[in-house]
């Protein structure tokens, strides 16, 4: 039986701001607020994957991926987590911060664990491609092999082979 996840809509993170500078940080008061959105209760009993991004001008920065296998609520947001999240913010770095589920789209809120492990480790290493600082430090190491144009390409143009191939395996 396939699994049918889909991302939904970057959800923003309440956060605190002292008067002066440029830290922030998510507060036991922000986490609350947060699972109060109507956006956010709705996915609160759900399980799957989540990245924790922050949101500026050029598009997303993603800091950490995780799983969640009991409940977004009970994970995503839990202290330990938290003090990945708030490393990242008291640093100073520009953006508000949004979590991105990535759940089922119906009434099931159960995901199989192998199948969150497998896709976690996917958004992990995606997010490491895009951002070597990110706060995940497990499931970072990428594989040895690419398929130029297709898996883990480098930058640069794409051939027309390339592009057909992918065409032809679904990989668009």
């Amino acid at each position: 039986m396939a699994q049918d996840l889909i991302i939904h809509e970057p959800i923003d993170v309440p956060y605190r701001k002292p008067k002066k500078g440029s830290t922030k940080f998510i507060t036991n008061q922000n986490v609350r607020a947060f699972w109060q959105k109507p956006e956010a209760a709705a996915m609160a009993a759900k399980q799957g994957c989540y990245v924790f991004a922050l949101r500026a001008s050029k598009g997303f920065t993603p800091w950490y991926a995780g799983m969640a296998t009991k409940s977004f609520r009970q994970e995503t947001l839990h202290s330990t987590k938290l003090a990945h999240y708030n490393e990242v913010l008291f640093d100073g770095r520009k953006g508000k911060p949004v979590i991105v589920f990535i759940a089922p789209s119906d009434k099931r809120n159960k995901v199989p664990a192998k199948i969150c492990d497998v896709i976690e480790t996917f958004l992990i290493q995606s997010a490491y491609k895009q951002n070597p600082k990110i706060k995940n430090r497990q499931k970072t190491k990428m594989p040895n092999w690419t398929i130029a144009g297709v898996v883990r390409p480098n930058r640069g143009p794409v051939s027309k082979t390339a592009n057909d191939f992918k065409k032809m395996m679904g990989l668009t």
